[in-house]
């Protein structure tokens, strides 16, 4: 919707202001009032917020708790999880109460501050946990398919990290504008005032561009490496196992083999740029190492990173697919509720991924025994249990069936 005039712009909003809310001349319009479109499904939104932040919380609480507690940042990988898990902290303490206030408050009174940088603290904590799950990707990628190249310092790639995500959402300021009705109509509207996007800077190309190189593109790169990731751990399950020993004092390296008896083939030489096994990484200079890729390990740690990134893309589509289109909806008195309902159900959908996280951590770590309990309790039927051996009398029809082997065959005959 274009605007010709700004001065018409800045009336046009004072009237639609005064219009939606002139019930009566008592008004108190420092106070914060409901949207009509939320006023009896409100409470319900409410509720549900309240149970994603406080689940999201306590849950990666518990990560990075897990995480320092067993020394678990001494991995990349789970160094980088601990930084999605604080910056889920900040999206269920920060984030998530102001934005729910500004979806249900229809007067702002939050000041000038919140009005110009309300988007940047909505978006950078999202982007700082897309950019930091492409860092994973990459990390993973080197460590899997290159060992042998340095893999960049988690704590640096972080810092990385948040200051991109900070730096993208600075240009949100730029469309933003704020009226100040206490200054323009006197002392019944101190502190009040209209927090609006200003149109004629067209904002939908700085979406688009946002939408575009800090959703779209990350996860077409995280999806190509994942695939790389995923067929070189499926070559390794393919290969004999050998295990490669450096020794920097010596310079030597020992190979171990596994012969097809089922015995172990040593093999010592001397180490150079000649010959240098692709699926070892090497460790730090002053000592030896003993270092192997375990393939079953890492394909169970690539699944997991598959399944948090996958959740993550679809709990943040729904509501990245409105912004992006609603600029291009011509929004009115007939779908103003309907566009306010959607646009806070789908934003409770995009901080249910704050939840999602936690629990795939727990299930990463939680043991087999625990799985299987954890099983035991959600199994309503008795389909598929292993039924208890019969004791007594047999049947006389399965005498004449009995198994024995030849030359390592299993036969069955009656």
């Amino acid at each position: 919707m274009a605007l010709v005039d700004a001065e018409e712009t800045y009336i046009e909003l004072i009237f639609k202001f005064f219009q939606d809310n002139n019930e009566t001349d008592n008004v108190d319009f420092t106070r914060p009032h409901v949207r009509p479109s939320l006023r009896y499904v409100y409470p319900m939104f409410m509720f549900l917020h309240a149970l994603i932040g406080i689940a999201g919380f306590v849950g990666n609480v518990g990560i990075l708790f897990i995480i320092g507690k067993h020394r678990l940042y001494r991995d990349q990988t789970h160094f980088f999880l601990g930084n999605i898990a604080f910056a889920d902290i900040i999206k269920c303490v920060v984030v998530l109460p102001i934005t729910l206030a500004n979806l249900l408050i229809h007067n702002w009174i939050f000041g000038s501050f919140l009005c110009f940088f309300l988007p940047m603290i909505q978006c950078f904590p999202i982007h700082a946990s897309m950019l930091t799950y492409l860092m994973i990707a990459i990390d993973r990628y080197r460590f899997i398919v290159t060992p042998f190249k340095t893999r960049a310092p988690a704590g640096l790639c972080i810092i990385g990290v948040w200051v991109a995500a900070v730096c993208v959402v600075l240009p949100y300021a730029v469309y933003i504008k704020f009226i100040d009705l206490g200054a323009i109509l006197g002392y019944r509207f101190e502190g009040v005032g209209i927090c609006y996007v200003n149109q004629e800077r067209h904002i939908e190309e700085y979406i688009r561009a946002m939408f575009v190189t800090l959703y779209a593109m990350p996860l077409a790169v995280i999806g190509f490496l994942c695939v790389k990731v995923s067929a070189e751990l499926k070559m390794l399950e393919t290969r004999p196992m050998y295990s490669v020993h450096y020794s920097s004092n010596t310079n030597s390296s020992q190979v171990t083999w596994p012969e097809q008896n089922g015995n172990v083939k040593n093999d010592s030489s001397t180490a150079s740029n000649e010959y240098k096994p692709k699926h070892t990484y090497q460790g730090n200079n002053n000592q030896d190492t003993d270092d192997d890729i375990d393939a079953d390990k890492e394909k169970r740690t690539q699944n997991y990173i598959i399944t948090m990134v996958t959740l993550f893309a679809m709990c943040w589509c729904p509501l990245n697919i409105l912004i992006l289109v609603q600029y291009f909806v011509h929004e009115n008195g007939d779908n103003t509720g309907h566009f306010d309902i959607t646009y806070i159900t789908f934003t409770w959908f995009g901080f249910l991924s704050t939840c999602t996280n936690p629990v795939l951590f727990a299930s990463c770590h939680m043991s087999d025994s625990t799985k299987d309990r954890l099983k035991g309790y959600f199994r309503f039927s008795t389909k598929g249990k292993q039924k208890p051996p019969r004791r007594g009398k047999q049947d006389p029809r399965e005498s004449f069936e009995f198994e024995h082997r030849v030359e390592g065959q299993r036969v069955d005959s009656v």
